[in-house]
């Protein structure tokens, strides 16, 4: 999300995945809500679902919003804590200051639309990342630029879609290959592992020609 747009297509090979046991991924959040998950699966969310259990209000909003993405976001957010359900980050004001990143070059920010369209549908998914994203560039030229508040915001409209029953956890075996179109599905590791468990994969970022695609 700095300099380079994201993948239009990302690939999965496994090598080594543990099998034999499953795990309890407990949401932690206060909803009480758990899913039961095969031992290093990957979770699958999608994005359009993410959009269409909007509200029309907020349909509306992210249709009209942008998000601008840290400078080196990940060395920026290297020492932040995430939520204890993945979903984006803690504000603890952990980030780096600008003088503990890498130089930086105006030209290499990236600021994406929150909803990106697909150019063979003209469906729209919600494809905000919230670890990375720095400020929202509202419709009316408002720029929030507070990062709990950003962070908060992004957390609302995203966690509905995130529940047990609209995740697909991927019951890996060795020698599968996935491939997922990266401008309209999510996806996240979730497990935890023994010292002799060990999980091996081949990932492949198939580089985009073109930005995500504006509404």
């Amino acid at each position: 999300m700095y300099d380079l747009d994201p993948p239009l297509v990302t690939s999965l090979f496994v090598c080594k995945v543990p099998k034999g046991r499953r795990q309890i991924c407990r949401y932690d959040d206060g909803t009480g809500e758990e899913l039961e998950l095969p031992l290093g699966t990957t979770a699958f969310i999608s994005g359009c679902r993410m959009y269409e259990m909007l509200s029309d209000e907020d349909k509306e909003l992210i249709k009209t919003s942008f998000i601008e993405y840290a400078p080196h976001p990940y060395i920026w957010i290297s020492r932040v804590k995430a939520r204890s359900n993945g979903l984006g980050l803690i504000s603890d004001n952990l980030e780096l200051p600008e003088s503990g990143l890498p130089e930086i070059s105006l030209d290499k920010i990236r600021k994406y639309p929150i909803a990106w369209k697909n150019p063979e549908t003209g469906q729209l998914a919600m494809m905000a990342y919230p670890t990375p994203a720095w400020k929202i560039h509202l419709k009316d030229g408002t720029v929030i630029d507070d990062l709990k508040e950003v962070r908060d915001m992004l957390y609302r409209l995203q966690r509905p879609a995130i529940s047990p029953q609209y995740v697909y956890p991927h019951d890996w075996d060795e020698g599968d290959l996935v491939l997922f179109n990266t401008h309209g599905v999510k996806h996240s590791i979730v497990g935890a592992f023994t010292e002799d468990e060990v999980r091996i994969f081949r990932q492949c970022n198939m580089a985009a020609s073109r930005p995500p695609i504006d509404p």
